[in-house]
């Protein structure tokens, strides 16, 4: 019964990644009401997400997932491949660049992801979140006045949202330590 049911979830899964669309499931919670389920393996999400991309090398949310993936278990070097390709095929995506920002900085490759943030400015100038990034950057190197700079540009930036929040919240902390 369970091989059935994770033939139509593939099948479905397929019928939706076609559409362009990608729909992502949460990992089971291992509760009391899926005591039967079997438990998320990202192998075979992998596999099918390697497939799709192949067919589509520009589709965002495939290098997105995949390299959410990669990060959660851990494989930061494949991550940063997956987004890479994704840049090399297409310079001009924001959601990419941003993501390769974040696995660079994870890998302690400040400088690369200091470049793919500003990057991420050059294409969509005043981005919240690239301007979130790049204070962080400036405060871990010691920069306070450069960090203060960028994260009020991400406050005034009238886009609010979670950067936003967090540029207003790393003010504050700021100015606490002073």
């Amino acid at each position: 019964m369970s091989k059935h049911r994770g033939l139509a979830a593939i099948g479905a899964g397929l019928l939706i990644a076609a559409g362009g669309w990608l729909l992502l499931r949460p990992k089971p919670t291992g509760g009391a009401d899926n005591r039967s389920a079997p438990a998320w393996n990202s192998t075979h999400e992998k596999v099918f997400l390697n497939e799709q991309l192949r067919r589509n090398p520009k589709h965002t949310p495939i290098v997105l997932r995949l390299a959410q993936i990669e990060r959660q278990e851990g494989n930061l070097a494949d991550a940063r491949r997956h987004l890479e390709e994704a840049v090399a095929a297409d310079g001009s995506q924001v959601d990419i660049r941003l993501e390769l920002g974040l696995v660079c900085s994870e890998l302690g490759d400040a400088a690369a992801a200091e470049e793919q943030n500003r990057e991420v400015l050059r294409l969509a100038p005043g981005q919240p979140d690239a301007l979130y990034n790049l204070g962080a950057i400036a405060a871990n190197r010691g920069d306070a006045r450069q960090a203060r700079q960028y994260w009020m540009s991400a406050v005034g930036s009238g886009r609010g949202g979670d950067a936003a929040a967090k540029s207003l919240a790393a003010i504050e902390r700021l100015q606490a330590a002073r």
